[in-house]
């Protein structure tokens, strides 16, 4: 009886039949979630991607000269791509005498210079896929004056 025994567990572990069944069943759902988060984090990247994209064109614009933050905003509202539901793109102008916020961008300041202009641009919006998203928000700064 222990000769049978014995007999029976070495051939059931000389047989390899049924054993990449096993393996797959054991590596299947890895394989399941690796490639259903694929497609959801390179729609994070994407859009991440065209919100700076956006910002950089609206940046792009002050940088060649323009003072308008409005036509900044505008600029970088059209250039960005697959633009969410939700997203929004803000400009601001704010100018600065020696490092000190000042409402009017045209007086002079205490020493008779011209006030730092700077315009920010910045956008906000949920970006990513069915199963993960998250709001993200990209701004750039430059000193135009």
């Amino acid at each position: 009886m222990r000769k049978a025994i014995h007999r029976r567990i070495a051939q059931f572990s000389r047989d390899a039949r049924g054993t990449s069944a096993v393996e797959f069943a054991f590596i299947a759902p890895m394989l399941v979630v690796i490639a259903v988060s694929l497609g959801d984090v390179s729609a994070l990247f994407y859009g991440s991607s065209n919100m700076q994209a956006a910002v950089r064109s609206g940046i792009h614009y002050a940088m060649a000269g323009g003072t308008d933050a409005t036509v900044a905003q505008a600029i970088a509202d059209n250039s960005w791509s697959k633009k969410p539901a939700d997203g929004v793109v803000t400009s601001a102008k704010v100018c600065k005498c020696a490092g000190t916020v000042v409402g009017d961008c045209d007086a002079f300041c205490a020493d008779n210079s011209r006030p730092e202009m700077y315009i920010t641009v910045t956008a906000t919006g949920t970006v990513g896929g069915d199963l993960y998203s998250e709001t993200q928000t990209s701004s750039e700064t430059v000193r135009v004056r």
